[in-house]
């Protein structure tokens, strides 16, 4: 090269004049390099190892006694275990049909009851002149009523024009509004109550 003294064979276009090259046939096989495990051999069967039999042991005797025979008397003689438990009819047995004590017991107690709240609904009548108790159907024909005036009144509140601009139509509004107060709280408390004393004049 020009103003170039040395010349580096590494550094030139190529390998080296007289290098030997490389096959492109001879190139390296992937993990050729790598260190390669020898092939499995096939294991070699385990040894069955028994210990010697003793050849200085007298010879096995037979048991005299028959176990198959014994066993079948033990058997023929053995109580059952399942026997037949004789069948109970309950339809014999005392006091069939009849009602348990506890039973006729809460009966009583229930009557007494009721009788003691009879008694007591009575003296408050008494007590309370120019009043009456209503319950069950009278109680339920009340309700009904009510709902329907609530409805009515409703209807009327649901007619009032949008625009309250006179003190009438204002007074108006808060007296429906009153009313249909009135009337959800009275149906509310009715629905809860079992019986309920109004005046009969």
């Amino acid at each position: 090269m020009l103003g170039v003294k040395d010349i580096h064979g590494a550094r030139t276009m190529g390998p080296p004049s007289g290098a030997e090259l490389v096959s492109p046939t001879k190139r390296l096989a992937p993990h050729e390099k790598e260190p390669r495990l020898p092939p499995p051999a096939k294991p070699s069967p385990k040894e069955r190892r028994k210990a010697p039999l003793d050849q200085t042991a007298p010879p096995l005797e037979h048991h005299p006694r028959d176990f198959i025979s014994t066993n079948v008397q033990e058997a023929a003689a053995a109580a059952p275990k399942y026997q037949e438990q004789e069948e109970v009819r309950y339809v014999f047995k005392e006091h069939y049909g009849e009602l348990p004590p506890y039973l006729r017991q809460r009966k009583a107690e229930l009557e007494a009851a009721r009788a003691a709240a009879q008694r007591s609904q009575q003296a408050q009548e008494e007590e309370e002149p120019g009043t009456r108790v209503i319950s069950g159907d009278e109680l339920a024909e009340l309700i009904r009523h009510l709902k329907l005036k609530w409805q009515d009144i409703n209807q009327a509140y649901v007619r009032l024009p949008c625009v309250l601009d006179t003190p009438s139509k204002r007074r108006r509004k808060e007296e429906l509004e009153a009313q249909l107060g009135e009337i959800e709280r009275d149906v509310r408390m009715l629905s809860k109550a079992s019986s309920v004393r109004i005046s009969s004049e």
